[in-house]
């Protein structure tokens, strides 16, 4: 096994879907070097998005991302009508939601109608998870989303953003937070 014993930086970014990149050569010293290159086995976090990425022998990946989005309930109100961006459109990656949980701040009135909250791929025709008991809670509740097993259709495609939204229609009445909690990867396509 080959070990190099050197300082290896972990590099950072606090521009969204910002993606390490391979250098053009393998000397950081010689000029060619853009901000986003790294060395094989290096870190780079890309703390805007929670994403954490490293580089191998075949190229860039991307270990994990996380991310918290909290919605208030007008937000959920507009669900359908106004799906909210999880995590951004990467170019040249697919985003898999690897687990989905939600937790509801339970204020005084459930929310009624069209509460089958989804977690989908803009312009999919497959959700990634879904959820049909979440926004008819009257306690404050934390769910694990179940995963969605895809038909015929899509469900990952690559250059679009991660949403959350409901099957159809706007909910009605409700009036209470929630917060989405997603770990995911982004596959290259």
């Amino acid at each position: 096994m080959a070990t190099q014993d050197s300082r290896i930086k972990i590099k950072r970014s606090t521009v969204t879907t910002t993606v390490p990149t391979v250098p053009s050569s393998n000397d950081h010293t010689d000029g060619t070097w853009i901000a986003t290159d790294i060395y094989k086995g290096e870190l780079f976090y890309n703390q805007a998005d929670g994403a954490l990425w490293s580089r191998d022998d075949n190229g860039v990946r991307c270990l994990s991302g996380s991310v918290a989005v909290t919605l208030s309930s007008a937000q959920v109100l507009a669900l359908n009508t106004t799906p909210i961006t999880l995590v951004g459109a990467v170019a040249g990656y697919a985003i898999e939601a690897v687990s989905v949980s939600v937790s509801i701040d339970y204020n005084s009135v459930a929310y009624a109608t069209n509460t089958n909250l989804i977690i989908i791929t803009d312009t999919a025709s497959n959700p990634q998870y879904k959820n049909d008991a979440l926004l008819q809670q009257t306690i404050d509740a934390v769910y694990k989303f179940p995963e969605v097993t895809p038909g015929t259709g899509t469900q990952l495609i690559a250059n679009k953003a991660l949403t959350a939204s409901v099957v159809t229609g706007d909910p009605t009445a409700g009036d209470s937070p929630i917060t989405i909690f997603v770990n995911y990867r982004l596959i290259p396509a």
